[in-house]
C-alpha cells in the first residue's frame, strides 16, 4: 500500500529524500487569496510579458503602461494549505514600487488592417525579473497593481525546467486564452473585422490578457492544477507555444503529458507531437472539453522585432460556407480539426478524437452533470468510490457544472481510437440552440451524448483518457474560479478519488494524499477478455438487407471486467459497439451479396483489446417483403434546410412481379406537419394514396397502403411524399448507381429519365422535376409473396354473357383472377357484321379491364366480346374468352343542364404552381344529341387568379359565344352562362375553352389519352389527328390550338337538350305526309318531322337551311337549323334556332345516313315563317 495522505515521510522532511520539488514548494507559507487573487482585471493599468513561459534562471521582461505608479507582485499558484499561491520570497525587487514608469499618454499598438491583428510590442520595456534558479516550475502570474489600489491586472505565464523529468507534464491553453483575448477590440471571435462577422485572421500574444471568464486560467485550468499540487503529484509546467515549437523533445522526458480546460486551438505541431509522444509511451490525460477544435498556426510579431511564435493566425475556414471567411493565404487549412474540407488543402485527415477520444458537440455556456449509470461502476476508474456499489438501476450524478461549459461526444466514426472504452454515459436533450449540427459552424438543438473515454495506443501500450469537458476539475477542489454567481462549485470525492485511480493507472502516485482518498496501485491485466459467438452459426447463408442478430459471451480472465464488446462486418478498418457486456448482441444489415464474415472482440476495463472471434458466413439474395434501404440507413444530411412545400419522389424497378404493400420516407425533425405518400405510374397515373399516420419525430416513418398495388417487372413507377414544411432529407445517391438490391432498385439518373424527383406545391401532387442524382430519401415495400404460375381466368364479366337491354352507352369490363400485365392484353368488341368497335382499354384496377367504346353502341344490337391476357407474373391465359349481350332498344334519357364532369370531381393538380403564364385552356368534345351549350364551367385553384372569360368555338376555331365569369370562388367550379345559348349539332366536334390570365392552372396529365363520356357528351381522346387537352399562351383569349401529355385541364361545356329560349319554339303541322308549303309558327312547340324505316340503321342526320325571300334581313340573324334523331321512333326532328322575320320565305332540307354514309332518306320542305302573337290581358 503506497503512503497515506501526510505520510511521517513527507511530514519529517517535504524537502528532503524521496519527496518532489512540488511537495517541497506546497510546504511554504501561501499568500492569502485576499492578498493576490481577482477573477478580472480593472482599473487603467495593462501589461503583458515578453514570452509566454520562461526558463528559471532566465530574464523575463515586463510591458506596462498605467496611469499612476504601480508595483509587479509575482505569485506563483498552487495548493500551499489552500492559499492558493505564494509570493514569490526569492523575487523581493518583484514587489519594488515603479513611480517613473507610468505615463499619461499611452503608447499605440501596431496594427496589420488585413488581418485585424493588433500587437502592442512596440510598447517600450518597463521592468524585468529574472527568474531564481531554484524557482519551481509551475504556473505563474504577475499581478500589475496600481499603488492607488484602483487598478489591478493579473498576467499569467509559465516557468519551465526543460531538464525536468517530472511524472507529469501539464500544458496551459495559452492558444484559447489569446484566441478570446479581445484587447485593442479584437479577437478570432469579434471586432472590427476584416471578416464579414467582425472577427480578427490574426491575433497576437504581445498584448495586456483579462484572464478572467471560463477562457482563462480561472475557469477551471487552476483547480487542476492546484489538485495535483495539493496531493504531492511530481509535476512540471509547459505553455502550448512551448509543446508546439519543441515538444518532440519536452515530452518525452515525463510519463504523463496533461491538458486540462478549455484547450480549444492547436497548431499542426503541437498535433503531431502530442501523437508522437504517445507512440513512443507517454501516457496522455485530457481533462479537458472541446480540445483541439480549431487548427491554427504560429508567425512572428509584426512590432519590428519580428519575434516567433508570438501571433497566432486562425482563419476559421470551417465558416466559409456561410461567406464569414476566406482561405488562410498561407495555403494551410486553419480551419477546425473535424472538418473533411481539410484534406483539399494538403492535410491529412486528423479530427480530434484521433488524439482524445472524444469531439466537440456542445457549445457554451452548459452547466449540466455528469453521470454514471450502474452498468459503468465495475470499470476499474471508479474504484474506491461509491459508484463502484451501484445496482445496474442506479446512477451516480457528479455536481452540477462538471460537465461544461463546453463538452464533447464518443464519436463512432471511421476515426475512433481501437478499443476506445466509455466508463460513464450523459444523455442531455440540448433545447438552447447549442448542439453543433455539422463541422463546427451551424449549431441547433437536439440530444448529445457525453462520455468519459479511455483507450491506449495501438503502438506503445500508452493509456490515453480523455474526460470530454472543459470543467471535471470543479469535481476537485473548492478554490475560488470564475463561474455564475449562482454556480456553487463542490468538490466531490468520487471525481477526487477516479482522478487518483486514472494517474496511478498511468503510472504516477501523489505524495501527499488528502485526507480521505484512498492510494491506487496501477493495473497488472494485461489479457483481453474472450469471446464466444453463439449465433450466427459459422458458413450459414443470411438474406441481403435483412438485419441479422449476433449474439455471444464475453469472459475476462485478467482480473478485470468486460467494458466494451464490439463487432465488426468489414474486414476489422471500422467497430461498432455491441449491446451488453458479459451478455451482448448486435444487429448487423448487411448489404452485398457474396462472401462476408462478421468480427468481433471485447474490451476489458485496463483497455486491453482481446482476440478477435470471427465468422464466416454468405449473403444471399435479398428476401421479400423488402425494400431499397435497409432500417439502419441514415441520410448524409438529415435536414437539407429548405422550408418549402413540396413533393418529393423516387423511380424504381423490380426485376419480379409483385405488389408494393406501403411508402416509407426519411423524415428530420423539422420535416413537420402531415405527411401523405402516393404510389404512381412513371406518366403520373395515381396507383394509390394515403396519410402517414403514428409518425416518430425523426427516422424512417411508413405509411401502409389500404390495398396493395400490382406491380410489373422491369417496369419503372414512381413512390413520392409530401411535405409541407420542407424539411426533407438529402444525398446524391443517384448520381452515378442505382440503389438497392435486386429484386427491387431505385434507379440512377439516366435511367428513364432523372431521378430525385420533386415538386414544390401547396398539395400533393405528382413530382415532375429531377434533381441531378439527389436522394430525397423515399422508399417503398416490395412484397413478392403473392408470385403465381398459374394462367390467369375470368371471373366475371360487365355486361354479362347473354344480356339484353344495355345501354348504348356502357362500357365493357372483365375481372381476372390475377393482376393484369397491360403489354399483354387484348380486348376487343365487335358488331354482329364483325367490324371492330373503336374504343380505349384501361385497367381501373390491378385484375380488372375495360373497353371503353369511342361513340355508343347501335341500339337493340348483339356485340361480342373477346379478351385475353397476361397476369404479372407472366403466366398467360391460352386462348381468348368471348361473350356476347345485346344493348337496349331505347337510347338512355338525357338529363340536363349537365356538363362532362360533376361538381364533386376534384383534380389531381388544382393547383400548378410552376406556370403562372398567362393562356387559354380548352377541351374538344362531342354531344350524341343535338342540343345547346347554355356556358363554360372550369375548375379554379387557389392561385388561378384574374378576370377568366370562357369561350365556345367550332371545331376550326371559329367563335361562337364568348362571356365574363362573375362571382367566383376562390377555388372549385366555376361556371359562366352565356347570353345567347348556342345550338350544336349531333356528333359534331366543337371547342370550349377558357382565359387564365395568372397561370396556376388545374391540371391531369394523360387525362385523355382515351376519350372520357359523360352521356350526351364525350371529350374525345387525344390522337395525331384530333388532340384534346389544349392550350394557347398568350395575354388575350385564343383559340387554343396546343397539347401535350393527353393532358385535362379540366374546363367543360354546360349543355341541355331541351330549347332554353321560348322563342325558339316552333310549330308546323309539316310532315312529310303533308303540303310542301306550310306557315312557320317562331314560338309554337312542334318541330318538323321525318320518319324514318324503323330497319334502317342510322347514324347521322343533318339539315340545312336556305332563305328564298326577304334574304338581307333573314340572313343578319345567323339562323341555323338544329336537328337530333330518337332512336326509339325513328323520327328525325329539326328546329330553327332563332325566329325568321315575319313572312320570310325559306326551305329547310334534312337527310339521314348510315354509318357507311348512305343516304337512308331525305325530306325538303318550303315555309313561310309567321310570328305568333299573344293577347294582352
Amino acid at each position: 500500500m503506497l503512503p497515506q495522505a501526510g505520510s511521517a515521510q513527507a511530514a519529517v522532511d517535504p524537502c528532503g529524500s524521496g519527496s518532489n520539488p512540488i511537495v517541497c514548494e506546497n510546504s511554504k507559507a501561501g499568500s492569502p487569496s485576499t492578498d493576490w487573487y481577482s477573477p478580472n482585471s480593472y482599473g487603467d493599468i495593462q501589461g503583458f510579458t515578453t514570452k509566454e513561459s520562461v526558463q528559471a534562471g532566465d530574464t523575463l521582461q515586463f510591458k506596462v503602461q498605467s496611469k499612476t505608479s504601480y508595483r509587479i507582485e509575482i505569485y506563483r499558484l498552487g495548493w500551499y494549505g489552500g492559499d492558493g499561491a505564494r509570493l514569490m520570497s526569492t523575487a523581493a525587487q518583484a514587489a519594488t514600487v515603479y513611480p517613473a514608469n507610468y505615463t499619461s499618454n499611452p503608447a499605440s499598438c501596431t496594427k496589420k488592417a488585413a488581418t485585424g491583428l493588433v500587437d502592442c510590442g512596440n510598447w517600450p520595456v518597463t521592468q524585468s525579473w529574472t527568474v531564481p534558479s531554484d524557482a519551481v516550475s509551475g504556473l505563474y502570474i504577475a499581478n500589475l497593481t496600481q499603488t492607488d489600489g484602483d487598478g489591478l491586472m493579473p498576467y499569467p505565464f509559465v516557468v519551465r525546467k526543460d531538464s525536468s523529468t517530472s511524472s507529469i507534464v501539464v500544458q496551459t491553453s495559452d492558444q484559447t486564452w489569446q484566441a478570446y483575448n479581445d484587447y485593442g477590440g479584437q479577437d478570432l471571435y469579434g471586432g472590427a473585422g476584416p471578416a464579414p462577422d467582425g472577427r480578427a485572421y490574426e491575433v497576437s500574444y504581445n498584448r495586456p490578457l483579462d484572464i478572467g471568464g471560463d477562457n482563462g486560467i480561472y475557469g477551471s485550468e487552476y483547480m487542476m492544477l492546484s489538485w495535483l499540487e495539493r496531493n504531492g503529484y511530481d509535476v512540471s509546467y509547459l505553455s502550448g507555444v512551448d509543446v508546439s515549437t519543441r515538444g518532440e523533445t519536452l515530452l518525452k522526458n515525463h510519463k504523463v503529458y496533461l491538458s486540462s480546460g478549455h484547450d480549444e486551438y492547436w497548431t499542426q505541431d503541437q498535433y503531431s507531437k502530442v501523437l508522437a509522444a504517445r507512440k513512443a509511451g507517454v501516457q496522455e490525460a485530457f481533462f479537458s472539453g472541446n480540445e483541439v477544435f480549431w487548427k491554427t498556426r504560429l508567425t512572428p510579431s509584426i512590432d519590428g522585432t519580428s519575434t516567433s511564435n508570438r501571433t497566432l493566425v486562425c482563419y476559421k475556414m470551417t465558416k466559409m460556407a456561410q461567406n464569414n471567411g476566406i482561405a488562410d493565404p498561407s495555403g494551410e487549412w486553419t480551419g477546425t480539426w473535424m472538418d473533411p474540407t481539410s484534406t483539399q488543402y494538403g492535410q491529412s485527415y486528423q479530427p480530434p478524437n484521433i488524439l482524445t477520444g472524444s469531439m466537440f458537440t456542445v457549445n457554451g455556456y452548459r452547466a449540466d452533470a455528469i453521470t454514471v449509470p450502474g452498468s459503468y461502476g465495475k470499470n476499474r476508474l471508479w474504484r474506491n468510490t461509491s459508484v463502484a456499489n451501484l445496482t445496474s438501476s442506479q446512477t451516480a450524478t457528479f455536481p452540477e457544472g462538471t460537465l461544461g461549459y463546453e463538452w464533447d461526444s464518443d464519436i463512432d466514426n471511421a476515426t475512433r481510437p481501437a478499443g476506445a472504452i466509455d466508463l460513464s454515459s450523459t444523455t442531455v436533450d440540448i433545447n438552447d440552440g447549442k448542439l453543433r449540427m455539422d463541422w463546427g459552424n451551424t449549431y441547433g438543438n437536439g440530444t448529445a451524448k457525453h462520455s468519459l473515454v479511455a483507450f491506449r495506443d495501438q503502438d506503445s501500450g500508452a493509456l490515453v483518457f480523455g474526460s470530454g469537458t472543459v470543467q471535471w476539475s470543479w469535481g476537485l477542489t473548492n478554490l475560488p474560479t470564475y463561474n455564475p454567481e449562482d454556480q456553487v462549485v463542490t468538490e466531490d470525492a468520487r471525481m477526487q478519488q477516479a482522478t487518483v485511480n486514472l494517474l496511478a493507472d498511468m503510472g504516477v502516485q501523489p505524495l501527499t494524499l488528502q485526507s480521505g482518498l484512498v492510494a491506487a496501485t496501477k493495473s497488472t491485466d494485461t489479457t483481453g477478455p474472450a469471446i464466444t459467438v453463439t449465433s450466427p452459426a459459422s458458413g450459414v447463408t443470411v438474406p441481403a438487407l435483412k438485419p441479422v442478430t449476433v449474439k455471444g459471451t464475453a469472459t475476462d480472465s485478467g482480473g478485470g471486467v468486460v467494458a466494451r464488446v464490439e463487432v465488426s462486418t468489414d474486414g476489422g478498418t471500422t467497430w461498432q459497439a455491441a449491446t451488453g457486456l458479459t451478455s451482448w448482441t448486435y444487429s448487423w444489415t448487411p448489404t452485398t451479396p457474396g462472401s462476408a464474415s462478421i468480427k468481433v472482440r471485447a474490451v476489458d476495463d485496463s483497455v486491453n483489446i482481446g482476440a478477435v472471434t470471427t465468422i464466416p458466413l454468405t449473403v444471399g439474395p435479398q428476401a421479400c417483403p423488402c425494400t431499397v434501404w435497409p432500417a439502419t440507413a441514415v441520410p448524409g444530411t438529415v435536414n437539407a434546410g429548405d422550408g418549402g412545400s413540396v413533393e418529393l419522389g423516387v423511380k424504381f424497378r423490380t426485376t419480379v412481379a409483385g405488389s408494393i404493400t406501403a411508402v416509407r420516407f426519411y423524415k428530420s425533425p423539422y420535416n413537420t406537419g402531415t405527411h401523405t405518400g402516393n404510389l404512381w405510374t412513371k406518366d403520373g397515373k395515381l396507383l394509390a394514396t394515403g396519410t402517414f399516420t403514428g409518425e416518430s419525430a425523426s427516422g424512417w416513418q411508413q405509411l401502409n397502403f389500404a390495398t396493395p398495388v400490382t406491380v410489373k417487372a422491369n417496369t419503372t413507377y414512381v413512390a413520392s411524399y409530401f411535405a409541407p414544411n420542407g424539411g426533407y432529407s438529402y444525398d446524391t445517391t443517384f448520381a452515378g448507381s442505382d440503389a438497392g438490391l435486386a429484386p427491387l432498385t431505385a434507379l440512377k439518373s439516366g435511367t428513364d429519365g432523372g431521378n430525385g424527383l420533386y415538386r414544390y406545391t401547396s398539395t400533393s401532387a405528382f413530382p415532375t422535376s429531377a434533381a441531378a442524382g439527389s436522394n430525397y430519401w423515399v422508399d417503398v415495400v416490395l412484397d413478392t409473396s403473392t408470385a403465381s404460375t398459374t394462367p390467369p381466368t375470368v371471373t366475371s364479366t360487365s355486361p354479362t354473357s347473354g344480356a339484353t337491354d344495355t345501354a348504348i352507352t356502357a362500357s365493357v369490363s372483365a375481372v381476372l383472377s390475377a393482376s393484369i400485365d397491360s403489354d399483354n392484353l387484348t380486348f376487343t368488341l365487335k358488331d354482329p357484321n364483325g367490324n371492330t368497335v373503336p374504343g380505349a382499354v384501361t385497367l381501373p384496377a390491378a385484375n380488372k379491364a375495360t373497353f371503353t367504346p369511342s361513340t355508343e353502341l347501335s341500339l337493340h344490337t348483339q356485340y361480342t366480346a373477346s379478351v385475353q391476357a397476361s397476369d404479372v407474373w407472366g403466366n398467360a391465359m391460352a386462348d381468348p374468352v368471348t361473350w356476347s349481350f345485346t344493348t337496349s332498344a331505347t337510347p338512355p334519357a338525357v338529363t340536363c343542364p349537365c356538363g362532362l364532369w360533376s361538381s364533386s370531381v376534384v383534380p389531381s393538380t388544382t393547383d400548378m404552381t410552376a406556370d403562372p403564364n398567362s393562356l387559354e385552356l380548352g377541351t374538344r368534345f362531342t354531344s350524341s344529341a343535338a342540343g345547346w351549350i347554355t356556358g363554360v364551367t372550369f375548375y379554379k385553384g387557389a392561385g388561378n387568379t384574374g378576370t377568366h372569360t370562357g369561350s365556345l368555338w367550332t371545331d376550326g376555331g371559329t367563335l361562337l359565344a364568348s362571356g365574363t365569369f362573375t362571382n367566383e370562388t376562390a377555388t372549385g367550379w366555376q361556371t359562366l352562362t352565356f347570353a345567347t345559348p348556342v345550338a350544336v349539332t349531333a356528333d359534331t366536334a366543337y371547342v370550349v375553352s377558357y382565359h387564365a390570365p395568372n397561370g396556376h392552372y388545374a391540371v391531369d396529365g394523360g387525362y385523355f389519352a382515351s376519350a372520357h363520356q359523360s352521356y350526351p357528351l364525350t371529350a374525345t381522346a387525344d390522337t395525331t389527328a384530333h388532340h384534346n387537352g389544349l392550350y394557347k399562351y398568350g395575354a388575350d383569349s385564343a383559340f387554343p390550338t396546343g397539347s401535350y401529355g393527353s393532358a385535362n385541364y379540366w374546363v367543360g361545356p354546360v349543355f341541355t337538350a331541351d330549347n332554353p329560349s321560348a322563342s325558339l319554339a316552333a310549330e308546323t303541322a309539316a310532315s312529310e305526309e303533308t303540303a310542301s308549303t306550310v306557315t312557320y309558327t317562331a314560338d309554337a312547340k312542334k318541330a318538323l318531322v321525318m320518319a324514318v324505316p324503323a330497319k334502317a340503321k342510322v347514324t347521322s342526320v343533318d339539315a340545312d337551311l336556305t332563305i328564298l325571300t326577304g334574304a338581307k334581313a333573314a340572313k343578319k340573324l345567323h339562323v341555323t337549323t338544329v336537328v337530333s334523331y330518337n332512336r326509339a321512333t325513328h323520327t328525325v326532328s329539326v328546329h330553327l334556332s332563332g325566329p325568321l322575320p315575319d313572312g320570310t320565305r325559306f326551305k329547310v332540307r334534312v337527310t339521314a345516313q348510315d354509318k357507311h354514309h348512305e343516304k337512308v332518306k331525305s325530306q325538303t320542305w318550303t315555309l313561310t315563317s309567321k310570328t305568333v302573337r299573344k293577347k294582352k290581358n
